[in-house]
């Protein structure tokens, strides 16, 4: 994998962590971790993982609270937002 790619799949990979922040939780004990979150170490290396994973965790804590159901869609689903402390 060239460094494009693995740029590419880092910002995946931040992109999907704060997705299950924002859903259900990114820590290392929830499903969204196992099922989603996981998969990346693969992808980008398990340095490189542990490493942007520990520091987007962290970055998304202390610098967003979750608003919850912000947006309702047509079929009823109600959707959740970060909003910068």
């Amino acid at each position: 994998m060239n460094t494009k790619e693995i740029q590419q799949q880092i910002k995946s990979l931040k992109d999907m962590i704060q997705s299950c922040h924002v859903y259900g939780g990114a820590e290392k004990s929830t499903y969204n971790f196992e099922r989603y979150i996981l998969p990346y170490r693969e992808k980008v290396g398990a340095d490189i993982f542990e490493e942007i994973y520990e520091d987007h965790v962290q970055y998304l804590k202390n610098n967003f609270e979750i608003q919850a159901n912000v947006y309702q869609d047509s079929d009823g689903l109600t959707y959740n937002s970060l909003v910068k402390k």
